[in-house]
């Protein structure tokens, strides 16, 4: 996932982040890495520009961390994904992208939530830690879903979610290879930034639609010397999937996910999975204008699984990186609602 600031636009900082995240030894990798900026205007399939009307497609910041496992920690960015499982689940995810590329982002997660049937609600909880180049981010967030049941198989839920990020700049550790500036002589100490997020998601035993806003709420970080060093802004998510039962031993699973963060290029990830026997998921992942990719997932048992998964971004992948590897452990308690239905099967 390429993620580069905002121009300036906002201020001089976000217009030459991209400079100073190069001085990290990689001016030498020539036109490569400068073909970062060409990943703009992506086009959105039509039921998605349906939840989305009326919503941007081009922009220059990128700031929520990005999976290619998404649906195994939608949590991160869907609240009301919050006990979709039925059931306690436990989930992590390490990200280690562009490998080669130094100062590149690294990101884990940590997920947990759980229904709580008596009163048809669910809460969630998620970790993030996210570093790349002279940033380091960390996010904890609590989520509550409420579910409305629709049909006897099909459920309606609603979520809401509270956010406390943190966010630290080295940028003194940078090296600047045009004229001095003042934005990168400060740097930006540990800072928290409270947030809030909301969404909503149709969903049943073989399919889920839904819209999200992680971020509803915009806030700036100023540096000490006073400039604004980094913005937070309204970020928006689409998602569905579907899953296919093509006979008794292959299952077939194509999701989607939008995502738009303002005065950003958005970006659609579009994925396939097949099932085979009811334990193994092989999967290809294609994020359009950035990358693609191919995921492994093994169920060792109903309730441990393990995931793997590898990108290569689709700008000359050779000359910046040799690719993404993503790694990702689930784990479902079953045990503890034993008898109860389940109100959305493993599928998701």
């Amino acid at each position: 996932m390429v993620r580069i600031f905002k121009p300036t636009l906002e201020t001089k900082l976000q217009f030459r982040i991209n400079s100073a995240i190069y001085s990290l030894h990689l001016v030498d990798k020539g036109a490569g890495v400068r073909n970062y900026k060409n990943i703009l205007f992506v086009r959105i399939v039509g039921f998605v520009l349906s939840l989305m009307a009326g919503i941007p497609i081009c922009g220059y910041s990128q700031q929520d961390p990005v999976f290619t496992q998404y649906m195994n920690n939608l949590l991160t960015i869907q609240p009301a994904y919050a006990g979709i499982s039925g059931q306690l689940n436990v989930t992590g995810i390490s990200r280690a992208q562009w490998i080669g590329f130094e100062g590149a982002p690294n990101t884990n997660s940590l997920t947990i939530s759980s229904p709580i049937t008596k009163y048809n609600i669910a809460l969630g909880l998620s970790i993030v830690n996210d570093k790349w180049g002279p940033l380091r981010q960390n996010g904890i967030n609590v989520d509550y879903a409420f579910r409305i049941q629709l049909r006897e198989d099909q459920y309606l839920s609603f979520g809401l979610k509270g956010e406390v990020n943190t966010f630290q700049a080295n940028f003194t550790d940078l090296r600047i290879w045009d004229s001095p500036d003042m934005v990168f002589m400060y740097d930006v100490k540990l800072k928290f930034i409270p947030n809030m997020g909301l969404g909503i998601l149709w969903h049943s035993d073989r399919f889920f639609l839904g819209a999200s806003s992680p971020k509803i709420l915009k806030d700036d970080v100023k540096s000490e010397s006073g400039v604004n060093a980094y913005s937070e802004v309204i970020h928006i998510y689409g998602m569905a999937g579907y899953v296919f039962f093509l006979n008794d031993i292959v299952k077939f699973k194509p999701t989607i996910l939008y995502r738009w963060a303002e005065r950003t290029p958005s970006y659609v990830d579009f994925t396939t999975s097949f099932l085979l026997y009811d334990q193994v998921w092989i999967g290809a992942t294609y994020r359009m204008k950035n990358s693609v990719g191919l995921i492994f997932q093994y169920h060792v048992n109903p309730q441990l699984k393990f995931g793997y998964s590898y990108d290569l971004t689709t700008f000359h992948p050779s000359q910046v990186n040799s690719g993404t590897h993503e790694f990702m452990i689930s784990y479902d308690f079953i045990t503890l609602y034993k008898g109860r239905r389940h109100t959305s099967p493993k599928y998701f």
